[in-house]
């Protein structure tokens, strides 16, 4: 794991606070903190998301947030995740493997960034399995699935331009048969 977050809380507020509002200044943090393939994915999601906020009247700024940092413990080792999950979310620790991250990213991100945005933190909880009906929440579950590095052909996207809820369900739906077979790591 990359320390270059952790030595965040050693900046004074107003430092700390100028970094979270420079998207540039906040995307080269996160940038340090991952591989350059799981960036680019934060990057398509971020712009995606972007995308559905504006048809869908939800708050640009909120979305490329939640979009860039979505996955920002993704790469941490299994233990760190478990570790995190005993302190702060002990109902999630049975959770699969490739879901863990999206409980722990917002935990990680209140304790390290002092990251505080709610709407923000309960799309990034909640974009593995979506369980909240935040329309910022649906938007970063669709962009997670379906940004366009994952190259899935399906109406999905489309869809969700029109309507939402309808792709969200039926994203709901692929993903729950998608786990079904064992496919965990997403």
């Amino acid at each position: 794991m990359k320390n270059t977050i952790d030595n965040f809380r050693l900046l004074n507020s107003k430092q700390r606070s100028f970094i979270l509002n420079d998207d540039q200044l906040l995307s080269d943090l996160v940038r340090t903190n991952m591989s350059e393939k799981r960036f680019r994915h934060s990057l398509g999601v971020a712009k995606l998301a972007m995308e559905l906020a504006i048809k869908h009247h939800v708050n640009i700024h909120q979305a490329y947030l939640a979009g860039l940092l979505h996955d920002i413990s993704k790469e941490f080792p299994e233990q760190w995740q478990d570790e995190y999950l005993k302190y702060y979310d002990k109902d999630k620790l049975n959770a699969p493997e490739g879901v863990k991250h999206s409980y722990t990213a917002k935990y990680y991100l209140k304790e390290k960034l002092g990251f505080n945005d709610k709407d923000v933190l309960n799309a990034i909880y909640n974009h593995t399995i979506c369980e909240s009906n935040a329309k910022l929440a649906k938007i970063i579950y669709i962009a997670d699935k379906r940004e366009e590095g994952r190259h899935i052909d399906d109406d999905i996207v489309e869809m969700a331009f029109i309507d939402l809820d309808k792709a969200f369900h039926k994203l709901e739906e692929n993903v729950a048969d998608y786990l079904k077979e064992g496919n965990i790591n997403g």
